[in-house]
């Protein structure tokens, strides 16, 4: 195998490069006049525009290293010019404690933007993609692999595909060892006090059991739900032998040649702990989802798993993200188990095993096919875990304290944690137009010249970088919209770790969630009052500007900030409208030649999409005498040419789509549990398809572009959700008036009869 270059320097290696790190940065913070530093910013920034434009062109790997280097090397200069004169020249430390504090504030979000940026080009610097290690010929060679399947409350058919998937990888059959290790089902769950979850514990955990059988895996679960998915895998240890373990949520579906590809890994190297492989998924998050974008751009978790993944794998510092990944099993044993300190259990592990000198690697390939939460409220449990369990890592488990870590893999384990520190940064940027123009609180001891020769080149240099190494993977804007519309709930998050380590408790993603209408999000609420502060301070900012004599340039640029996080507000609006999704099981791209025989005729078609239950279909030409609407209901037989077997389905959906042709949706009728085998197979099993999806969607985007998208987002999802809103106000402001009237009805018969009665009482007295 590959050998990934050591992380580990020698002394003069390591003192080379902080003696010209130093010189760089003595250089880069020399105070000049504006108009120098103007100067001196032009021709680097056409040196960064020159690197990124040829970015496409490289096909060396020294050329691609030169580029990066080179954009590396000049967007750190220009940030490092920012950072010194926002540090030493703008910083409003004469304008009273008030506007000093929330200066420096100001200037810490910017900081800590600034060091993440820095971390990030370390990162990249290097990307190590590995090949897969081919097996040996003798199988007899090869190590016994253990799949376990952790399971908690998700509903058996997501559970099933995945099940079925895995006892189908290519692998020798006496060599393979599945299990289904269901937290679902311990006995602590079936004598539930309350009756009806006990029933429904029971009734959940007979139905996988007879469906691990029913597809040869092993079940097992155990007495109580002690330490969440770490308790599960460790209790499953004592029960199997397996020398490897692939670990996949119950979600995740293995394409067939994971562990042809994978295991090689570690017969060439024995100190190899994890084998991690991308998360690869299938379905839309909450925001790719509402609005709109999931077939035309990258998925979000591609950025990771694309791009910082093997930047990690350079420095050694790739980790276990808890699925997809293969984990040598002495080592676990020599660990005591899976660590559970922690509630993100998979990255700590992984700093265990490292502490003991042992490796981590990443092989950049997409092995599994899984689901992301559908919700928005799912989304940001899952996202508030992460922030929390990194933290925690560094809070109970300092890198820094722990043996036998190289320097780059205690730097890089700390910005793990630092990382999360976007939330509390993008709050205050959001927070400080409002701060300024509507409390005139001075935040920045500047003037326009200035911003222009300083804040200009730097904003350039971060557009065009990060165009540079994400832009085929990560649209520009999009990371923002993604930090605004988790920036509330992570700071709450990580306040709460930080007063106490050990709070925090696992909390399971919710998966496989149908939406049988569209609504707000409860978690909208914050953005409802950022959306109106951001309002008030362009309507007052306006004001100001009309009305100042002076620091008009000041409020002009400030007004400007306001108007793109009112922009990103509306989108972030968009996000928190959840719309409908009636479709459990999503389906993925695929493209196969396909027979199909319907209503007493054969046609020629192929297959667009495909699911473990059903696939659409296109049929190529379509000359039936009946409307295409009323195929809806027949049953129809799809051949799989290139592979010799047919399925037989139902016709669910048809249309004629713009193009002339016919489009059908087809659910599959099993008639054994081969045809079930076989669905997953066309759906799921090879990577090669998966490769394929994921190319097809690296185009890239211009930023004039994503500017006009993301305008687009805002204006029609954002407003989409105010509508909503509005249209749900009067609905209850009707109700609520329907009922007043009724009780205002009510109110004078009820009254006339009680002085009817009064006054009858009183003539009785009478």
């Amino acid at each position: 195998m590959a050998a990934a270059p050591s992380p580990h320097r020698d002394l003069a290696t390591l003192g080379a490069w902080v003696t010209l790190g130093a010189i760089f940065t003595a250089v880069a913070t020399l105070p000049l006049a504006h108009g120098a530093q103007l100067l001196l910013a032009a021709p680097l920034l056409g040196v960064l525009m020159l690197a990124v434009s040829l970015s496409g062109r490289a096909r060396t790997l020294r050329m691609k290293s030169l580029l990066r280097l080179t954009v590396i090397a000049v967007s750190t200069f220009l940030f490092l010019r920012y950072m010194q004169w926002r540090a030493f020249e703008s910083l409003p430390l004469q304008y009273g404690l008030l506007s000093m504090v929330c200066g420096l504030l100001l200037f810490l979000a910017e900081g800590w933007s600034f060091i993440n940026t820095l971390f990030g080009f370390v990162i990249n610097s290097e990307p190590f993609y590995r090949r897969s290690v081919p097996l040996p010929s003798d199988t007899a060679t090869w190590p016994h692999v253990d799949v376990y399947i952790p399971t908690y409350n998700e509903d058996p058919l997501i559970v099933r595909p995945t099940l079925i998937a895995a006892t189908q990888l290519r692998y020798p059959a006496e060599k393979l060892h599945v299990w289904l290790l269901d937290d679902g089902g311990t006995a602590q769950k079936l004598n539930d006090a309350d009756p009806a979850r006990a029933a429904a514990a029971a009734e959940r955990a007979t139905t996988l059991q007879a469906l691990a059988q029913r597809a040869g895996a092993g079940y097992l679960t155990r007495d109580r739900n002690l330490n969440a998915k770490a308790g599960n895998i460790n209790s499953a240890l004592a029960h199997t032998r397996g020398d490897l373990i692939l670990v996949l949520d119950c979600d995740h579906i293995p394409a067939e040649d994971f562990l042809t590809r994978c295991v090689g890994f570690f017969l060439a190297d024995p100190k190899l702990f994890v084998l991690q492989t991308p998360h690869n998924f299938v379905s839309p998050d909450p925001i790719e989802r509402n609005l709109e974008t999931h077939q035309a751009s990258p998925s979000e978790n591609e950025l990771f798993y694309d791009v910082m993944q093997p930047g990690l794998d350079f420095w050694g510092t790739s980790f276990f993200c808890g699925s997809a990944a293969i984990l040598r099993r002495a080592v676990i044993d020599e660990l005591g188990g899976i660590s559970g300190r922690t509630i993100t259990e998979d990255a700590e592990t992984t700093l265990d095993a490292l502490s003991l000198g042992y490796r981590s690697a990443y092989y950049n390939r997409p092995m599994v096919s899984g689901l992301q939460p559908e919700t928005f409220s799912g989304f940001i449990v899952q996202r508030v875990r992460w922030g929390q369990g990194m933290m925690q890592i560094f809070l109970l488990k300092n890198p820094w304290l722990q043996p036998r870590l190289s320097f780059m893999q205690r730097m890089l384990y700390t910005n793990f944690a630092v990382y999360w520190g976007f939330a509390a940064s993008r709050l205050i940027m959001l927070l400080a137009p409002p701060v300024y123009l509507l409390f005139g609180i001075t935040l920045c001891d500047t003037t326009a010249d200035q911003l222009l020769a300083y804040a200009g080149p730097a904003l350039l240099a971060s557009l065009w970088s990060t165009q540079f190494f994400y832009g085929r993977v990560r649209w520009p804007f999009v990371s923002q919209l993604y930090e605004v519309v988790q920036s509330v709930y992570v700071v709450s998050g990580l306040w709460k770790v930080l007063r106490q380590p050990q709070a925090p408790t696992f909390k399971v993603t919710p998966k496989g969630e149908v939406l049988d209408q569209q609504f707000v999000s409860a978690l909208a609420w914050p953005f409802y009052i950022l959306l109106a502060l951001t309002v008030m301070a362009i309507i007052v900012g306006a004001e100001r500007y009309a009305d100042a004599t002076w620091q008009r340039s000041g409020i002009a640029f400030v007004q400007f900030w306001a108007v793109v996080d009112l922009v990103l507000l509306l989108g972030a609006l968009g996000i928190t409208l959840e719309r409908r999704q009636l479709r459990a099981e999503p389906r993925a791209p695929h493209r196969e030649s396909a027979g199909v025989l319907l209503d007493g005729q054969s046609w020629q078609g192929r297959t667009v999409d495909a699911s473990a239950s059903g696939a659409g279909l296109v049929l190529e030409q379509w000359t039936g005498n009946r409307p295409v609407e009323s195929l809806i209901g027949l049953p129809v037989w799809a051949e799989f040419l290139g592979r010799g077997v047919e399925l037989e389905g139902t016709v669910q959906a048809a249309r004629v789509r713009p193009d002339g042709l016919v489009a059908l949706g087809v659910r599959y009728r099993f008639r054994s549990l081969q045809d079930e085998r076989l669905a997953v197979s066309i759906a799921f099993g090879s990577s090669s398809v998966l490769v394929d999806n994921n190319r097809h969607r690296h185009g890239g985007q211009s930023i004039l572009r994503s500017v006009w998208r993301l305008l687009r987002h805002a204006g029609h999802h954002g407003i989409d959700h105010l509508v909503h809103v509005e249209a749900d106000l009067m609905r209850v402001g009707h109700r609520w008036w329907q009922s007043l009237q009724r009780g205002v009805r009510r109110r004078p018969s009820q009254a006339g009869t009680s002085l009817a009665d009064g006054t009858r009482q009183d003539r009785g007295k009478a």
